[in-house]
């Protein structure tokens, strides 16, 4: 699974989760890796992930284990000194470096319903598109007021990740 960090200063961390072992019912291994300017960063660490009395810690050996601070996921998530927005599967518009008005895909997928319309009055957090991707459904949302100025994509579309779906106008 893919993990959105986005810090308050906008930069983002692109973390791709996958369980590689499940040891007993409480304790899993993960491998992880990172994506910076377009490039995999494969990790050989592994995460260990252990439940405990209704609570979770972590480990990189198996063997010292930091308990993890309750959270409220998938909003936001506490590390050390920082904390970030935390998107589980996708980065909302407007996070993207792209405009505040455009709807630009952050993973392939394929766009099951569009529900807007070319000069229709949008607010911001309204949902204008669900798109599949990874077997979940995404409602991608916008990010400012205004009016949709075009929508580029059709429902049953499959589209790569960098692709604008939307464009929209947005109210000064």
């Amino acid at each position: 699974m893919r993990y959105y960090l986005i810090d308050n200063e906008n930069n983002d961390t692109i973390v791709d989760l996958a369980k590689s072992k499940i040891h007993r019912r409480d304790l899993m291994e993960f491998d992880f890796s990172t994506l910076q300017e377009n490039k995999t960063h494969i990790n050989d660490q592994k995460i260990f992930i252990r439940r405990l009395a209704n609570k979770y810690f972590t480990s990189l050996d198996g063997i010292q284990w930091h308990k993890i601070a309750k959270q409220d996921l998938p909003k936001k998530m506490l590390n050390i000194n920082q904390v970030y927005d935390l998107y589980r599967g996708f980065k909302p518009s407007g996070l993207s470096g792209a405009a505040e008005g455009e709807l630009i895909t952050q993973m392939p997928g394929k766009v099951v319903k569009i529900m807007t319309e070319v000069g229709a009055e949008v607010s911001k957090g309204q949902t204008l598109l669900i798109l599949e991707a990874m077997k979940m459904e995404n409602e991608i949302k916008a990010a400012c007021d205004g009016v949709v100025k075009s929508v580029m994509v059709a429902e049953g579309d499959a589209i790569e990740s960098g692709i604008l779906m939307m464009e929209i106008d947005k109210n000064s």
